[in-house]
């Protein structure tokens, strides 16, 4: 366990400049986009809205920090294969360390977002508070880091397939071969996600989308009403969680094959 905290400790060491791009270029936009909004008298609004586009963007953090870290062992592939740890061990130690960077651009966009938000409430004339901000927070991140962990897997494994490639092929070729399968296996996957088979295996568990809408005193449209209505009659099935859990480890698990079988040698 100590070695593989060290080795957490490397990986963060090793993805920081990720996050550190990120934080930056948060501050920036979002400096940038406040000032805009100061100068026609919508500060706090036009940063609610760029701290929340930014907490979305958060869904790509971690399959961008996988890519990094791991074009960066591809510099000395030789000694980071010649770790004694088994590869689901380095797998998922850059995993952690990037679920760990995310969270910290989180609590910056996230914290930005609640402030910003708090004070857009302060000077509207119609309060908001029909919104359970605990819930959304916690349904949005919850499926937020699900994605995300989901979309890095598809990356562990489209980069496993494209240092396989790389066995045979020239670095170009490689990408190009990788690019190709991932079109490839990307379609039969849609056209599976189609198909009366998937639909047979997800459809059970049917549950519905929490209440995030509190009741309240005051009108709002009807068209905000509808809205609002919808959002809280969205079905959901637990055997899509399901599946998609256990295709993502199914993928992670023949990533640390091809590493362990196809690329160490």
């Amino acid at each position: 366990m100590t070695a593989w905290l060290s080795l957490l400790k490397k990986e963060l060491r090793l993805g920081f400049p990720v996050f550190l791009f990120s934080v930056i270029a948060f501050i920036v936009v979002a400096s940038f986009f406040t000032y805009r909004g100061y100068r026609i008298g919508i500060t706090w609004e036009a940063l609610t809205i760029i701290s929340g586009i930014a907490i979305g963007v958060n869904v790509f953090f971690l399959p961008i920090y996988l890519f990094y870290s791991l074009q960066s062992e591809r510099k000395k592939l030789h000694l980071w294969l010649h770790n004694l740890m088994p590869s689901y061990s380095l797998l998922g130690a850059k995993i952690v360390a990037g679920l760990i960077s995310m969270i910290g651009t989180l609590l910056l966009t996230g914290g930005t977002f609640l402030l910003a938000s708090n004070q857009v409430k302060k000077t509207l004339p119609i309060q908001l508070e029909f919104v359970n901000m605990t819930q959304v927070s916690l349904w949005g991140g919850s499926h937020l880091f699900l994605l995300s962990i989901d979309f890095a897997v598809w990356s562990l494994f489209y980069w496993m397939i494209f240092l396989l490639c790389t066995r045979y092929l020239g670095t170009f070729l490689s990408y190009l071969s990788t690019f190709v399968f991932f079109i490839l296996t990307t379609s039969i996957y849609g056209w599976f996600t189609t198909s009366w088979i998937y639909q047979k295996l997800i459809m059970w568990g049917q549950f519905h989308l929490p209440n995030m809408i509190e009741s309240s005193n005051f009108h709002i449209d009807t068209i905000a009403a509808d809205f609002f209505t919808e959002i809280n009659q969205i079905t959901l099935f637990a055997g899509e969680y399901l599946f998609e859990i256990v295709f993502a480890f199914i993928l992670f698990i023949v990533s640390c094959w091809i590493l362990d079988r196809k690329v160490e040698v």
